[in-house]
């Protein structure tokens, strides 16, 4: 009869134990998620540009942890060191807007049909953002001038 009586309680129980160890929500820290993608902007005027930066450097100001990897994709046509220019011309400016050098990222990431800059920025424990390459060309389909200085104004 004890046995039967425990058992019965013990069937009682059991709903309320297995509601109790159910998730109730995320955790509440500790989870990193998977970041989207910040901002991405064409072939704009550098004055352009500067508002997408300054919009860069105001998030993260804010997550201050932080890292700010910019992915630069020269045209189809493009000058030499392009991608470099563009990358160096953009750290400085968030370095200048108190973004410290070791926050920013800059990364040549070959050429598509049209320049693209991404701009990332996410907690360095998931190391640098993966982009696709769907749309990347291959060095064969590029059109690389030399001595372009007015292809990347105000350097």
């Amino acid at each position: 009869m004890k046995l039967m009586i425990a058992i019965a309680f013990s069937l009682c129980l059991l709903p309320g134990i297995a509601q109790a160890q159910e998730p109730t929500g995320p955790p509440a820290h500790g989870v990193i998620l998977e970041p989207d993608k910040f901002d991405e902007w064409a072939d704009i005027r550098y004055t352009e540009e500067k508002t997408h930066l300054n919009k860069i450097a105001a998030q993260a100001k804010e997550w201050s942890l932080s890292i700010v990897y910019l992915v630069i994709h020269a045209g189809q046509t493009a000058c030499v060191g392009e991608a470099r220019a563009r990358g160096v011309r953009a750290k400085n400016y968030l370095m200048h807007s108190g973004i410290s050098s070791e926050r920013i990222v800059w990364i040549d990431a070959g050429w598509r049909e049209n320049v693209t800059i991404e701009a990332w920025i996410w907690p360095p424990q998931l190391g640098k953002p993966h982009p696709s390459t769907d749309l990347d060309l291959k060095p064969r389909e590029v059109r690389l001038l030399k001595n372009c200085k007015t292809k990347i104004p105000e350097l």
